[in-house]
């Protein structure tokens, strides 16, 4: 999705050694997390603005059965739509 600067791809750890640990240690305000958990943000946010869970489960590489188990039960909100 993001080519290194010669086109290639990126090496994970090296990002998340070089670059995403020191990007998150100027932010005062967001303790250190693991890269890998934007792919939960990414999940429950692309569930929340209503994106369909089989477009979800494709883009992310899992089943839509994978998506409901772990991301789509999670939801405290329930809304019953006008009818």
């Amino acid at each position: 999705m993001f080519p290194s600067p010669e086109g290639k791809w990126i090496n994970v750890h090296n990002l998340a050694q070089r670059a995403w640990k020191t990007v998150l240690s100027t932010l005062d305000e967001i303790e250190y997390r693991k890269l890998y958990q934007t792919r939960h943000t990414f999940i429950t946010l692309a569930l929340d603005n209503k994106m369909d869970v089989k477009d979800v489960a494709k883009l992310v590489g899992n089943s839509p059965e994978i998506i409901y188990r772990h991301y789509a039960g999670q939801s405290k909100e329930i809304i019953v739509p006008d009818f």
